[in-house]
């Protein structure tokens, strides 16, 4: 192809020498110039002149003094962002996400960016906003923006400030900057140049992210930054966003974007949460003295050893750390996260089950584990009610209409899961439209693909379907499993262990991943252990059938360990 007639070192040289000053080293950096994009030194050195010779901020002692850029701010995030371009002179970066740990400056550096946008961008009827889940916390950037105006002679005899409408306009472009909020404003009709979604981490709102995100479609440059620090929350927007950008930033993925700039200050996971270096690393403008004192955090460090919820606080907030969504969960969030790798295909094979019926009017959860050498791999199913998907999904706080559409959530008709729906999926058992069972089987059933060797289920609200349906009529192998300590402890503590010990495929299964995060555990004096489902915050149904069809396939050699099997027979464990 002729985009590799020279060769990257060739085309570095030039980039040098044109006067770009920091290397490209990053793989998709690189692949952007080979497919063509450049560094101009010419245009991030533009953003920071505006910022230097335009705008004034509060002096320590009294009165304004110019904006320096803190050094990290431009050669890190805004010299990429604005001087990076494709083939054609445009921007190279539409959509950026940046991250760091708390009083890093994100706040004040980026609301001077509507000024720019506004001004100096070349863009006529630029539409510049500033979005928020509330009003009050969207008005931050305008108000930090301004403060700015007022401060700074040239800008204020150019724009208008409205405070009680929250927008500054600039007429000669018929340009304006207004701050939103998804509890008041809607999106439909507005066509952003520049969109700042700040504190992304309590965003949930997709229809209002989506609609803003989309709106800028017809600009030729636009730009939309999402600005946050860590959140203690995995099915917001914030972190759907941060997993993103890690995946960008990881020199060893092979995904590529070339129009997403992502920016992520955070310590190291190597690192202990009271170390001062792991502050430096979340903090960049702490580690060159322009922010903060090590002398405060410190005190604000001895201050969280006394306490396990302000020791969650320091990790989230100073070391710009994602904390898990309860304090104290059962399975670690980055061991599991390591286990997520693609599940084999497991045709024919020999497979053990858990089925949790819960309640009808609720979830329910049904796990497949197979043996991959000395591997678990699991999959699950859930069904829920389909008159109840968008209720469910507010009360959750997660993305169901998008896992059902995406398949790992099933709705069945009506407001409680329909049973028939799960016999189906299990046996290949039919009704037809009188409720009678039909003589055909479904033909991609699950007794049908594998080789079913047990199914363990909760015997609480199941004798219909588990022991008269599937067991008694369609001869499907299940065994009852009671979920009490004896029952359930070795069989906690072998999951544990294979989680640990990275022995576990689950697939990054977003339900079953979510239900991890909020899983607790009941522990008795003699260390015994079994999944809490009244203190665990969220539903746990998945990790439940789970740890059940673990203990099957564990104990698959000589029959199951537990003493009163074969007492009882094969269906009751």
């Amino acid at each position: 192809m002729r985009r590799n007639a020279r060769t990257l070192a060739q085309i570095k040289l030039d980039v040098n020498a044109s006067g770009w000053p920091w290397p490209i080293d990053h793989p998709n950096d690189e692949r952007a110039l080979l497919d063509g994009c450049r560094p101009d030194i010419y245009s991030a050195v533009r953003v920071y002149e505006f910022y230097m010779d335009l705008l004034q901020l509060p002096a320590k002692g009294g009165g304004s003094e110019p904006f320096i850029l803190i050094e990290w701010w431009f050669r890190d995030v805004l010299a990429p962002l604005f001087g990076w371009k494709k083939p054609n002179g445009l921007r190279r970066f539409d959509k950026a996400f940046i991250t760091t740990g708390k009083k890093s400056g994100k706040s004040t550096v980026l609301s001077a960016l509507p000024l720019y946008m506004m001004m100096a961008d070349g863009e006529e009827e630029a539409e510049c906003y500033s979005a928020a889940t509330s009003r009050d916390q969207a008005g931050i950037i305008y108000r930090k923006c301004a403060s700015m105006v007022r401060r700074s002679p040239v800008i204020h005899d150019a724009v208008t400030c409205v405070d009680s409408q929250k927008r500054i306009a600039y007429v000669p472009s018929a340009s304006f900057f207004q701050a939103l909020s998804s509890d008041k404003d809607g999106v439909e009709g507005k066509n952003p140049h520049l969109l700042i979604a700040d504190e992304l981490h309590v965003w949930r709102d997709r229809q209002y992210f989506d609609g803003l995100m989309y709106g800028d479609i017809i600009r030729d440059q636009p730009l939309f930054l999402m600005i946050t620090t860590a959140g203690d929350d995995d099915t917001t927007i914030g972190f759907e966003e941060y997993d993103y950008a890690k995946d960008l930033l990881d020199t060893t993925n092979e995904f590529y974007s070339q129009s997403h700039f992502a920016f992520i200050a955070e310590a190291s996971r190597d690192k202990e949460w009271d170390d001062p270096e792991a502050w430096k690393e979340a903090n960049p403008s702490l580690a060159c003295g322009a922010l903060g004192s090590i002398e405060k955090h410190q005190s604000r460090c001895d201050e969280a050893k006394k306490s396990p919820a302000k020791i969650r606080k320091f990790r989230r907030y100073i070391c710009n750390w994602w904390s898990d969504a309860v304090e104290d969960p059962w399975l670690d969030r980055d061991l599991w996260d390591l286990c997520g790798d693609p599940i084999e295909d497991h045709l024919g094979e020999p497979t053990w089950g858990g089925l949790d019926l819960s309640s009808s009017r609720d979830l329910t959860a049904l796990s497949l584990a197979w043996w991959d050498g000395d591997t678990l791999d699991l999959w699950w199913r859930f069904w829920c009610p389909g008159d109840k998907v968008k209720r469910f999904e507010e009360q959750w706080r997660v993305p169901l209409r998008d896992w059902i559409k995406e398949g790992w959530v099933v709705a069945t008709p009506g407001n409680v899961v329909d049973y028939a729906y799960i016999r189906r999926e299990i046996s290949g058992r039919m009704l037809d439209d009188q409720g009678g069972v039909m003589p055909e089987l479904h033909p991609d059933r699950i007794v049908g693909r594998y080789d079913v060797k047990a199914i363990g289920y909760d015997p609480w609200n199941a004798p219909q379907l588990c022991e008269k349906e599937l067991y008694e009529r369609d001869n499907v192998p299940m065994i009852e499993y009671r979920q009490g300590l004896v029952t359930m402890s070795g069989a906690c503590k072998e999951f544990e262990r294979l989680v640990e010990t990275g022995r576990i495929r689950h697939g990054r299964n977003p339900v079953a991943t979510w239900m991890s995060r909020h899983c607790v555990v009941y522990k008795d004096a003699a260390k015994n252990i079994k999944p809490h489902k009244t203190k665990s915050r969220q539903k746990i149904d998945g990790i439940v059938t789970a740890v059940m069809a673990t203990q099957l396939a564990v104990i698959r050699e000589g029959g199951p360990k537990v003493d009163h099997y074969e007492t009882h027979g094969p269906r009751f464990l």
